[in-house]
């Protein structure tokens, strides 16, 4: 087998990396997004997304946005989408971090 050949990804890796530049392009969108609404976007489950989302975090391309800060909400811009504003349960919150969005924009 020649080393210097680079191997086409098989059928399964592709849909993966099909899902993470659909995750880094929802994201890019711009808005607050929180793991189960991403996962009923992308059509898979929540721990799915969660994965990806550590990888890509790993990556750095993702960055948690951490909820829960005890504080009055009042101006908070994640007041509509985090936990204690809204009386739902606690979510993962996601955002795109620079490297993020620069890889983003070199999707489109």
């Amino acid at each position: 087998m020649d080393n210097n050949k680079t191997e086409k990804p098989g059928p399964v890796r592709q849909k993966i990396l099909s899902v993470l530049d659909e995750l880094l392009h929802l994201l890019g969108d711009g808005g607050i997004h929180s793991t189960a609404e991403l996962a009923r976007r992308l059509d898979v489950s929540e721990g799915l997304v969660s994965a990806m989302a550590a990888d890509l975090a790993r990556r750095g391309y993702l960055e948690p946005i951490e909820t829960g800060c005890g504080t009055s909400c009042d101006g908070c811009g994640l007041a509509q989408a985090c936990a204690p504003a809204s009386g739902k349960a606690p979510a993962s919150m996601l955002m795109l971090t620079a490297k993020g969005r620069s890889r983003n924009r070199l999707s489109e």
